[in-house]
């Protein structure tokens, strides 16, 4: 497999916004089929591709069409392709930041490929269209410029970003929608009506991507984790049937379908570290 995948760390400054910088690369002649799986993050990304492709939606009937340049790309369930040479040098944002960044509500992109230019002018916003001759590091600073001077013009809610940290770093599975707004002094509805709007998702919908992202994070530990059975237990449920029924939703297969997939997209975020 020659699909290659690399992850770098964002500028100090951004490493509460970006998770991550990477690289995905394609050098094969032959065309392939894969797939990615909702992380809860946006992807700002420039791609430099042969030919077009179209990318499918799991529960939607979304379909984008990707050429080269730069897109947004926003998830909540699996996103299907078929690809041929390409390069993609990415940003993955959190969501509650994507509105600062780019004037865009994340709802109004959810389970698309979005093209960036049809959102914002490049050449004001000072992303080179001409990409050729700039190395990743490069592109990835020029990238990062953007989304600095973007923050600096636009605080966040101080608000929205205490709920999304206490969702993403907590057990998800300890946590209701009721104990969020109790915990923040709001009323259910409210809580519910800003995290839409700034994340969207309703906060039920992302703690539950939030529990498939950290179920994923076990399918591989076959030290840890030998049962898929385990990873139910170690995730809150009582019920196996449960869990799987949960993941499938997410992502269309079953825990032992992607325990047992070694060759996508997916699987290399799953196991690439930061560096």
């Amino acid at each position: 497999m020659t699909l290659k995948l690399r992850h770098t760390q964002p500028q100090k400054e951004l490493s509460n916004v970006v998770r991550s910088f990477f690289e995905l690369s394609y050098s094969t002649d032959a065309d392939r089929s894969d797939y990615l799986l909702p992380s809860g993050r946006i992807a700002f990304f420039h791609i430099k591709t042969e030919k077009e492709f179209q990318v499918e939606f799991e529960g939607s009937d979304n379909v984008s069409v990707v050429n080269s340049g730069y897109y947004l790309a926003f998830i909540d369930g699996t996103a299907k392709y078929t690809h041929s040479k390409m390069n993609v040098i990415a940003a993955s944002i959190y969501p509650v930041y994507l509105g600062l960044v780019f004037k865009i509500k994340p709802r109004d992109i959810l389970n698309t490929f979005t093209r960036l230019n049809d959102l914002i002018d490049l050449e004001k916003a000072d992303l080179p269209t001409d990409v050729d001759n700039l190395s990743t590091p490069q592109l990835v600073g020029r990238m990062q410029r953007f989304i600095h001077s973007q923050l600096n013009e636009n605080p966040i809610r101080e608000d929205v970003e205490l709920i999304y940290n206490k969702i993403v770093e907590a057990k998800a599975y300890n946590l209701s929608v009721s104990e969020l707004a109790y915990w923040m002094g709001y009323s259910e509805r409210h809580i519910s009506n800003i995290f839409q709007e700034h994340v969207g998702l309703s906060p039920k919908r992302f703690i539950q991507l939030t529990r498939f992202n950290q179920s994923l994070k076990l399918i591989d530990d076959l030290e840890s984790f030998p049962k898929l059975s385990d990873i139910a237990y170690e995730m809150g449920y009582h019920d196996h049937a449960h869990f799987i029924r949960d993941f499938k939703q997410f992502c269309g297969k079953t825990p032992r379908e992607i325990r047992a997939e070694k060759k996508s997209a997916a699987y290399l975020f799953r196991k690439a570290r930061v560096d």
